[in-house]
C-alpha cells in the first residue's frame, strides 16, 4: 500500500516535508468521513481502489494561497512590465497565470492590463490549476464583497460589478482568460501551447519534490518567449531556475527573464520612463554598499524561511522569521504583506491597524484611473 504522502508525490509531484502532519491527519479523517469509512486507516486502501478519490483528496490538500492585487509591489512591476511587452509586441499578449487558485490572479491580471490601457482584444490568460474545486470557483467569477474591499476604488471599477454582497468580474475580463486543469509538476506540462510573453508562477516551487521542480522549470523556460518575464513567489529562488533563467535588473526577488547570457550575468531590461514613488519596495532598487546589498539578502532569506514555515503551518515561527526580516530591511514589502496574511484573524484590532497603516505607507503609487473611454465592461 503506498503511503499517502507518496501518492500525492507520485501524482501531482507534493514535496511530503511540505505536508504538516496534523492537517494531513485531519484530512484523512474528513475524507473518510465523506466516504463512509468505518476508520481513517482503511482510507489509503479506498484511496487506490477508487482513482476519483483521488481529485478530492487534492482538493483539500492544496491550499489556495490568493487574493486580488496580492502583494502590490508585484503588481506594480507587472504594470511595467506589461507596458513594455505591449510596447514591443503589437499583436495580443499570451500570459499565463499558474497555478491560479480560484482565479483572483488571473481576473487581476486581466484587471492590469485594463488599466494601462490594453483593450480586451489585445491579450489572452490561460490559467492553470490541478484543482477541480477552485477551477470551478475560478471559472464562475464571483466573489464575496470582503474579496474586493481591500481594493482602490479604480482597481474595484477594473475588475468587477458589485451586486448586494457579492462582486462579479466583468464579462470582457472573464471572456479573455481560460481556466484549465493541469498538472503543473508533470513533465512537459506546457508543450502543447504557444509561448507566452508573461508568466506568474507564484509559490508553487516551494511545494513541490526535487523532480517536480527540474521539469516544472524546464516547462516554464520551453513556455516563456524570448524577452517575457517570470514571476515568481519571492520564496521560489530555487536552484533548478538558475539553469534557465537570470534575475532582471534593476533587481527584483521574484522578477525572472529567459537566460541570454554566460551562466552567471543577469540580464539588464529597460523599462517604460514612469514616474514611481520613491517608498515603493518591489520596484527598481539602487544597489547601494555591499553592506545593504548584503543586509537585503539576509532579509530575503528569512523571508524565504518565513513563507517555508506558512506552508508547513507553524505560524507562531513564520511570523517570528518575518519579524527578523523587517527588522534588517523595514521596509520590505513582501514581509509586510505575509505578516498581514498571518495577522487576518489577530485578536486584537490595534494591532491590525498598526500594521494595515505600515503597509501602506511602504506600498507603491496607486494605479492610475481606468480612461471611461475604454470601459467596455
Amino acid at each position: 500500500m503506498i503511503p499517502i504522502p507518496l501518492r500525492l508525490r507520485e501524482s501531482i509531484g507534493l514535496d511530503p516535508s511540505a505536508l504538516d502532519p496534523a492537517r494531513l491527519q485531519w484530512i484523512v479523517k474528513s475524507r473518510s468521513r465523506a466516504v463512509a469509512l468505518a476508520t481513517p486507516a482503511d482510507y489509503p486502501a479506498y484511496l487506490q481502489a477508487h482513482p476519483a478519490e483521488l481529485d478530492a483528496l487534492i482538493d483539500e490538500v492544496v491550499v489556495p494561497e490568493t487574493r486580488f492585487f496580492r502583494d502590490p509591489a508585484v503588481f506594480e512591476h507587472l504594470r511595467l512590465a506589461l507596458l513594455q511587452l505591449a510596447a514591443a509586441n503589437p499583436g495580443p499578449l499570451r500570459l499565463l497565470s499558474a497555478p491560479c487558485g480560484t482565479g483572483q490572479e488571473a481576473y487581476s491580471l486581466a484587471a492590469t492590463l485594463r488599466l494601462i490601457g490594453l483593450p480586451p482584444a489585445r491579450f489572452t490568460i490561460d490559467a492553470f490549476d490541478i484543482s477541480p474545486a477552485t477551477l470551478a470557483t475560478a471559472g464562475a467569477g464571483v466573489y464575496p464583497e470582503q474579496a474586493l474591499r481591500h481594493l482602490t476604488h479604480e482597481q474595484q471599477r477594473a475588475l468587477a460589478t458589485p451586486h448586494e454582497k457579492h462582486w462579479t468580474v466583468h464579462a470582457a475580463l472573464r471572456e479573455r482568460v481560460r481556466f484549465e486543469r493541469r498538472n503543473l509538476a508533470a513533465p512537459n506540462a506546457l508543450a502543447d501551447l504557444a509561448p507566452y510573453h508573461l508568466i506568474l508562477c507564484r509559490n508553487l516551487f516551494i511545494y513541490l519534490c526535487p523532480q517536480a521542480r527540474v521539469a516544472l522549470a524546464q516547462s516554464l523556460a520551453g513556455a516563456l518567449l524570448p524577452g517575457g518575464r517570470l514571476i515568481l513567489g519571492t520564496a521560489d529562488r530555487v536552484e533548478e531556475l538558475s539553469i534557465f533563467f537570470a534575475p532582471v535588473r534593476p533587481p527584483a526577488s521574484f522578477a525572472f527573464v529567459p537566460r541570454i547570457t554566460g551562466p552567471t550575468s543577469p540580464v539588464t531590461l529597460r523599462v517604460p520612463s514612469i514616474a514611481v514613488s520613491p517608498r515603493g519596495v518591489g520596484q527598481a532598487v539602487t544597489p547601494g554598499p555591499s553592506t545593504a546589498a548584503e543586509t537585503l539578502l539576509s532579509a530575503e532569506t528569512l523571508l524565504t524561511a518565513a513563507h517555508q514555515h506558512t506552508a508547513q503551518g507553524d505560524f507562531r515561527e513564520a511570523e517570528r522569521r518575518c519579524r527578523q526580516a523587517l527588522y534588517l530591511a523595514p521596509t520590505l514589502l513582501p514581509a509586510l504583506e505575509l505578516l498581514e496574511t498571518l495577522w487576518l484573524q489577530h485578536p486584537s484590532l490595534r494591532l491590525r491597524r498598526a500594521l494595515q497603516d505600515r503597509i501602506l505607507r511602504n506600498r507603491p503609487v496607486p494605479i492610475p484611473p481606468l480612461d471611461p473611454r475604454q470601459d467596455h465592461a
